[in-house]
């Protein structure tokens, strides 16, 4: 596969697409890999839907509150945060396994997900590990950011004027390095996720290669080539923020006929049962539920419909990308042929005269 810029590999990116997606175009089949691409990748499109008076009773928030932290029901509490944070955890370790079924379906054009994920059981856990690291390693950047922040905020506060009133020479000396810093750590975040998921993934799920073997390789190709990854980057995120304006914006177009027409129908309930006491009033209830199974489920169905598309180009963009700089890659995208081996061998050979 020849070498290709961070554009030139945006056609290939966008023909694969359409034909993974939508050639042979069946809904079930479409629905499958835009939920698996958008779990994988992470990329969700909002949406809210909410039927009044569902339940007949009322929460109260304060109340649920003061009872969580009461001292004889706090160990409960603190044992329920526990258990959520490690039911996220796993969550995670699931959207890296499916991250790599995902992979392995985009290469290999198929959409045995199940099969894909038992062939990478070994490195998903290996590279879940890693990636457990290095945001570790941010979380630990970004409660020193906050402490740093706090620090400015007293340093101000306690420096006032003579007037009593703020001093503005402090404020700008502390604050305009905070928020420089905050936006250095977002952009290494951004830096970090792409280098992971776009670089260091085909390395360890083509290779079974080591994570630190992996960043080796990936180091030393970034390092050739750093003017091209640089753009590569820039394009990325670029084409990810307009791409999510304007599919958002029609999602949100979609979704408010969609959820006005299930508010419409529910309200319609709502006012033709509302105030019953006999059976109509489980009937009322009955139909609230189903409801908001029916605004879930459109909502599911619009979020995926227009955030998979994207998820699947930005990851076949990724692919292509990177297969011009990683051969392994490359060659199963596009397998060689003996005159495309040929002409590969002499560019190479060019390159190492010139």
């Amino acid at each position: 596969m020849k070498l290709l810029s961070a554009s030139e590999a945006i056609w290939p990116a966008l023909l694969r697409t359409y034909s993974y997606l939508f050639r042979a175009f069946q809904w079930e089949t479409f629905l499958k890999l835009a939920i698996v691409a958008t779990i994988s990748e992470g990329f969700l499109v909002s949406f809210k839907f909410w039927v009044p008076n569902t339940f007949p009773f009322e929460v109260d928030t304060a109340a649920w509150k003061s009872f969580l932290l009461k001292p004889e029901f706090l160990l409960v509490t603190v044992l329920a945060a526990a258990a959520i944070f490690v039911a996220g955890i796993y969550c995670y370790l699931i959207v890296i396994r499916l991250r790599f079924s995902f992979f392995h379906s985009l290469i290999h054009q198929t959409t045995e997900f199940r099969t894909a994920s038992r062939l990478y059981s070994l490195e998903a856990d290996r590279f879940f590990t890693a990636c457990m690291l290095v945001w570790l390693g941010f979380l630990v950047a970004l409660a020193l950011l906050v402490v740093l922040f706090v620090l400015a905020v007293y340093t101000v506060v306690g420096t006032p004027t003579a007037a009593g009133k703020l001093d503005p020479g402090n404020f700008l000396i502390m604050f305009f390095p905070c928020i420089g810093l905050a936006f250095a750590l977002i952009l290494a975040v951004c830096a970090a996720k792409v280098v992971l998921n776009d670089f260091i993934l085909p390395h360890m799920a083509i290779e079974g290669a080591s994570f630190r073997k992996a960043w080796a390789d990936v180091r030393i190709r970034i390092a050739a080539n750093r003017e091209t990854f640089i753009s590569y980057f820039v394009l990325r995120m670029t084409m990810l923020l307009i791409a999510s304006l304007v599919l958002g914006f029609l999602a949100w177009v979609l979704g408010l006929i969609v959820f006005g027409i299930l508010s419409v129908s529910a309200t319609g309930f709502n006012s033709m049962l509302d105030g019953t006491e006999d059976v109509r009033v489980y009937l009322l209830i009955g139909a609230r539920l189903i409801f908001i199974v029916l605004g879930m489920g459109a909502g599911s169905v619009i979020a995926a419909s227009f955030g998979g598309p994207i998820c699947v180009f930005l990851r076949t963009y990724a692919l292509f990308y990177y297969g011009g700089h990683y051969k392994a890659l490359g060659n199963l995208l596009e397998p060689s042929t003996p005159q495309s081996a040929a002409i590969e061998r002499m560019a190479e050979t060019q390159g190492v005269r010139g």
